[in-house]
């Protein structure tokens, strides 16, 4: 059965029995700082899991797209060795938020695996949590499954948690018996838990019922559910009878291209160059999807999980050819997906620059590293061990990722010291500064506290003081003086919402003004930090004000960013993807990616379908409506965003903007007043960053360029238009002017050489001669010593004092003469008594130093 079909029946199975359709979301995760990547199907279902959100529907089925290759869920070092390992996968679940349980989730995995897929009853079996005695019971009496194929065990295997906090339960697991030709042929231990091939499992079905706590804790869900994933690659390999998931159709094409690029078949290499071809089709297939869904290879969090995934099939390719094929296996990909993740096909030219720059990249530092790790290999032949510090200068110095150095050093039967290394990393970290707790962010405020957002409506809002916080903990009062968190049944003042900035503003107790210090959520609630200007207690009235200067440019800002957005998908293509912003009230940030640099014909083309959207005056609407409504009118939800489904705030400029976004945004257009862009720049491979000003702030840098302009107009006595033809006129003159004089003090060098060779002096047999030249470049000095030392080896030192105080310095000393002149330590004579900087060898020391007095 072909991946598609099993895909098929798997979705119309559980739409069948009442369950909603949902889409993969994407592999950031939204706004949850406990992962680096969607790593199971129910990271999309969190809140509702938690309680603390409703949808439309209490059943769901999904096919989430995975990555594990870092944090708990790490299988980076196992991919390519085993038959299935996998850095990307694709998860099938059901769910159920507060629907069925455990009898309804086992039925469900029973009927669908038997009945719609016809796997043999005789071959499956069930493991259920050691305490579990309703699960094992529904398995018995409900399904008839023998009690000789029910096993119960421990936490290890039968405890599922998402992440180091949140929802977790007892889990019950499928797994299908291969026979014993697959196993340890130990037939008492043998089992579901054993570690050899026989028993694979299928499906994990979740019983939500915990959410774990920062302390290890568990606290009961408000209400249970299920989560079941079974991935669609192992599957796969059950319905088309083969042994490992890289012999599915998932990987055939690319594994089939690999060959044609490298010029390898596949069934015919060795387990390690086999494992080379894993390697690569996988990788490939994690790179892609997460470059498609915005991120981006750099030096920490996710970009460095993908720069690792990255590097490491660099690694593996070279084993299979010299040719850079990786970035090319991308289109593989995308052809294959692009029916199911129809977002890929936007992204295909990013993807393919993006990956051709980091491999490209890397090629050379692993060519040098490569070096380098074989010399620590020998050097460490006794001991079968790298040391921490030797894997940390691989890393530091050629960006060789510690999971890169272990397997290279296993290749050649080396272990690495990690505990080394980690201290290594550690140290490192600690003198780049240490990161600090918020602990408000586990402060409990009580369901009776919630504040209300009134700042899309007013600046200005009364209220009275339901909270106060102070030292990180809840109080009734607070004394003159003492800085606090103000928290208000209502306020007006913004705090994050796509990129835009917190609100300045002020509290009103009474007439006295104390202005905001920060404002910021603890938990969910708007909480304004100020230095109490008096006594405040729980219940008095204040008045709440925002800084109306301050937000008006903002949302100049903000609505502008929209308009940046759209001008750059008609400019550029519908390929152009946020990845970050910031809104401020004297500039936006737009980052973007697009495989190619701006020309200034398309900046000017953006700027100019900004500005006309901007003189139109164009009603900025403002709408509430379902997620999936809003997304049918075309409206841009952005990775890593969190969206409800039930209402979303969109945000239209007639039929040239839609977009999702909480923040705060001008009425019309015009209110903007006008556009300029200011500076553009490559951020990485693939990754682009617009800065822009809008309204006072752009009227003055117009105002700064026109005085500028009438400046240097006066002063050419040119007209505007002609400012650059007489600059570039003018630096010709001086560039001729300075090929002149340099010419001139050629000659008067070469005047002086003579008199400066009868000047040279013999000292303990070697010729010697110090020269100060007036304003002399490097260059002079390089010459001049280097002439004398041809017409007379020996020992010459050339200086030049320069305007800010300081001396050039060269010296140079012939070959012959370096056993009695150790240029070494002569540098080191000079960095200690003239503050040297600069070069040393054996024969040369070129620098500046102090002024001798």
């Amino acid at each position: 059965m072909k991946s598609s079909e099993i895909r098929q029946r798997f979705f119309n199975y559980f739409i069948k029995n009442g369950h909603e359709q949902v889409a993969s979301s994407s592999l950031i995760p939204a706004q949850d700082p406990t992962l680096l990547f969607t790593n199971a199907g129910m990271n999309q279902f969190k809140d509702l899991f938690l309680g603390q959100e409703k949808r439309s529907y209490t059943r769901a089925v999904s096919i989430q797209k995975c990555v594990r290759a870092g944090g708990k869920h790490n299988d980076l070092d196992n991919v390519g060795f085993t038959k299935r390992h996998l850095t990307f996968f694709e998860m099938m679940g059901n769910f159920s938020f507060g629907d069925y349980f455990k009898k309804e989730a086992i039925q469900f995995a029973w009927e669908f695996l038997t009945k719609e897929l016809k796997l043999p009853v005789t071959h499956l079996h069930a493991t259920v949590f050691e305490t579990d005695d309703e699960a094992y019971d529904i398995w018995h009496k409900e399904m008839g499954l023998p009690t000789t194929m029910i096993h119960r065990l421990g936490a290890k295997d039968n405890f599922w948690q998402m992440g180091d906090l949140g929802p977790c339960g007892p889990c019950t697991e499928i797994h299908l018996d291969r026979g014993p030709e697959f196993g340890c042929k130990d037939i008492t231990t043998c089992g579901p838990s054993c570690d050899c091939d026989r028993f694979l499992e299928i499906w994990n079905l979740v019983f939500m019922q915990f959410d774990r706590q920062a302390d290890g804790s568990l606290k009961p869900l408000k209400q249970t559910g299920v989560d079941t994933g079974m991935g669609l690659e192992r599957l796969a390999t059950i319905m088309q009878n083969t042994d490992s998931v890289f012999t599915t159709d998932l990987f055939a094409n690319i594994i089939k291209k690999t060959e044609e690029l490298s010029g390898l078949i596949y069934a015919q290499q060795n387990a390690l160059l086999q494992a080379a071809f894993h390697v690569i089709a996988d990788h490939i297939r994690s790179s892609t999807m997460l470059i498609a869904d915005g991120c981006a290879p750099s030096n920490e969090g996710r970009g460095y999980v993908l720069r690792k995934i990255i590097r490491r099939a660099a690694l593996f390719t070279q084993k299979l050819t010299d040719n850079n094929i990786f970035p090319t296996l991308s289109r593989i990909v995308i052809a294959d997906m692009a029916t199911i993740y129809p977002e890929l096909k936007a992204q295909a030219e990013l993807v393919f620059s993006v990956l051709t720059s980091e491999t490209e990249k890397f090629s050379a530092n692993l060519t040098r590293g490569r070096v380098i790790l074989a010399q620590y290999l020998q050097e460490s032949n006794k001991t079968k061990q790298l040391t921490g510090q030797q894997a940390f200068k691989l890393y530091d110095t050629y960006g060789f990722p510690i999971e890169l150095v272990g397997a290279v050093a296993r290749e050649q039967g080396y272990t690495v010291d990690t505990a080394s290394f980690e201290a290594e990393m550690a140290a490192q970290q600690a003198q780049s500064g240490k990161k600090t707790t918020d602990l408000l962010t586990t402060l409990e405020l009580g369901p009776d506290i919630q504040s209300e957002f009134t700042g899309y409506q007013e600046l200005e809002t009364h209220s009275t003081i339901i909270a106060l916080v102070h030292d990180n903990k809840l109080v009734d009062r607070v004394a003159q003086g003492q800085t606090c968190y103000v928290i208000t049944r209502k306020s007006p003042f913004f705090i994050v919402g796509g990129g835009q900035v917190p609100d300045e503003g002020w509290l009103l107790f009474n007439g006295t003004k104390a202005p905001l210090l920060s404002v910021r959520f603890i938990n969910t609630v708007i909480a304004a930090e100020i230095k109490a200007p008096h006594t405040l207690a729980v219940g008095d009235k204040i008045t709440a004000h925002v800084d109306r200067t301050w937000r008006t440019n903002a949302m100049k800002n903000h609505t502008a960013t929209h308009l940046l957005q759209a001008a750059l998908m008609t400019v550029c293509g519908k390929q152009i993807k946020q990845s970050g912003s910031l809104v401020h009230p004297d500039y936006l940030r737009f980052d973007f990616t697009y495989h190619e640099n701006l020309t200034q014909a398309q900046i000017t083309q953006v700027e100019n379908v900004v500005n006309e959207k901007i003189r139109a005056d164009i009603c900025v609407d403002v709408q509430y409506m379902p997620l999936a409504k809003a997304l049918e009118q075309g409206a841009l939800a952005f990775f890593g965003d969190k969206y409800k489904p039930e209402q979303v705030r969109m945000i239209g400029i007639d039929e040239f903007s839609r977009e999702l976004c909480g923040g705060t945004h001008v009425k019309t257009t015009g209110a903007i007043g006008t556009f300029k862009i200011i500076e553009v720049t490559a951020l990485s491979a693939g990754h682009r960053r617009i800065v822009a000003v809008t309204g006072p702030r752009a009227m003055e840098l117009f105002q700064d360029i026109f005085n500028t302009t009438k400046a240097l107009s006066q002063e050419f006595k040119v007209r505007r238009e002609d400012i650059v033809n007489a600059i570039t006129k003018q630096k010709e003159e001086v560039k001729e002017l300075q090929a002149h004089i340099k010419k001139v003090r050629s000659q008067l060098i070469h005047l002086q050489l003579q008199n400066w060779q009868q000047h040279i002096e013999v000292v303990n047999g070697v010729p010697f001669l110090l020269i100060s030249v007036e304003d002399g470049t490097v260059q002079e000095l390089r010459d001049i010593a280097h002439t004398l030392s041809q017409k007379q080896p020996g020992l010459y030192i050339v200086v030049s004092e320069t305007a800010d105080g300081k001396s050039l310095f060269v010296a140079t000393v012939d070959e012959r003469y370096t056993a009695a002149i150790n240029m070494q330590q002569f540098g080191v004579w000079l960095k200690d008594n003239y503050g040297l900087k600069g070069g040393v060898n054996k024969n040369t020391i070129q620098g500046n130093t102090k002024t001798a007095s």
